[in-house]
């Protein structure tokens, strides 16, 4: 193997390895800014030196796949439902969310194929959004049904909110059916003895 295909293939593999960290990270809840003037500024410095080091192709196909996996997973995380289940259509990441982590995943990979071409002050400002996301990881979705209860610190006390969340539920649910039933039977019940009686 020659220098050129050794360094291609370290460059694939720290990639490689990039993006598969990258499938953990858990977009639900999003909290990281879109590219500032540092970052930008580190992206065309690692961006000149893979151009310089002639890995500029290496370097698109990385950034198209961060692209790609940010994509996908706002696609598998995109919709959810709350314990009220009123929004099971509705995406919890706006579109200025999804640029943010897309750009955040482009620029981790970035610096996983410039890693031996760019100091190391360009590679932490690179790493550190996407290194902020994956601790964001696991944080619970506002109003999920994962956090139901979740204050509350005692069994009994979470066992009694279940329970009366179930009880208000079947409430919203069948009271009103109920309600408008039994209102429909009295107004039949009505109609047929006013027709009897005029007989």
């Amino acid at each position: 193997m020659t220098d050129a295909a050794a360094a291609e293939a370290d460059v694939r593999a720290r990639v490689g390895a990039t993006l598969e960290r990258l499938q953990r990270v858990d977009v639900a809840v999003v909290s990281v800014a879109p590219p500032d003037a540092e970052r930008r500024f580190a992206r065309q410095r690692a961006h000149d030196a893979a151009v310089a080091a002639g890995r500029r192709m290496l370097l698109d196909e990385a950034i198209h796949a961060a692209r790609e996996l940010a994509m996908q997973a706002f696609s598998r995380r995109g919709f959810t439902g709350t314990w009220a289940v009123t929004d099971w259509s509705i995406s919890t990441a706006r579109a200025g969310d999804r640029v943010a982590v897309a750009a955040a995943f482009e620029d981790a990979v970035t610096a996983a194929a410039t890693e031996d071409l760019v100091d190391a002050a360009t590679l932490d400002t690179l790493r550190a959004t996407s290194e902020e996301l994956a601790m964001l990881t696991g944080t619970p979705e506002p109003g999920a049904l994962s956090t139901l209860g979740l204050g509350l610190r005692s069994w009994p006390a979470r066992l009694a909110f279940i329970v009366l969340g179930a009880g208000l539920g079947f409430a919203v649910l069948f009271v009103p059916g109920m309600v408008v039933g039994a209102g429909s039977v009295a107004i039949a019940t009505e109609i047929i003895r006013r027709r009897a009686a005029r007989r």
